[in-house]
């Protein structure tokens, strides 16, 4: 064998070990202490001069203190796709273009609201509701319509029930960071042009 032959296969060992190392410290070390970092809620605003209005409704609100993710919470495989809009978005504010038109290009979008059940990993009597139920997407509601929700008893809110989903979601009458129902979050679903 060559010199030369020595040194491209010396390089390419040299090259693969880098890309092989490179890639466990990156997952092991830079990842976690990113996903770190993207869980702050500070971090979003920081970064992001477009989500400013929400840290700041977040730090306002009873739930001040709590990670983003507690609520809009990706899981798994998800996470990457957050990741990869993240990388959109940085990318649209370098060509000037504004939240609402990146956020548009996207098609699968980590949901804004939360879902119920994530609301009901703390606000609920239970340890593991979902353990004993069959259907993991029904509502709690649908089983505990009476159940005193502070100043009003879910049943009595049947009108919110929508098609598109079986259930209630605590969403559609609180805001995600001011828990009390406002008269703007009842528009969402009863626009004012239909109503007197």
């Amino acid at each position: 064998m060559e010199t030369g032959e020595k040194v491209i296969i010396a390089l390419v060992v040299v090259v693969t070990v880098g890309v092989v190392v490179g890639a466990v410290v990156g997952v092991n070390v830079i990842m976690p202490k990113m996903m770190e970092e993207m869980h702050k809620p500070a971090a979003c605003a920081e970064n992001c001069h477009e989500m400013e209005p929400f840290y700041i409704s977040l730090e306002e609100s009873v739930h001040e203190g709590i990670d983003c993710h507690e609520c809009h919470k990706p899981h798994g495989p998800e996470m990457f796709m957050v990741m990869g809009h993240a990388l959109h978005h940085v990318e649209g504010m370098v060509e000037g273009k504004s939240f609402e038109e990146m956020a548009e290009e996207i098609e699968e979008k980590p949901p804004a609201s939360p879902k119920n059940e994530y609301c009901m990993e703390c606000h609920s009597e239970h340890k593991r509701p979902l353990k004993k139920i069959s259907d993991p997407t029904i509502s709690c509601f649908k089983c505990h319509p009476a159940i005193d929700h502070t100043a009003h008893k879910v049943g009595e809110y049947r009108a919110y029930e929508s098609p598109d989903y079986t259930g209630y979601e605590c969403a559609a009458c609180h805001n995600d960071h001011d828990v009390d129902v406002k008269e703007e979050t009842c528009g969402i679903c009863h626009p004012p042009e239909k109503h007197p």
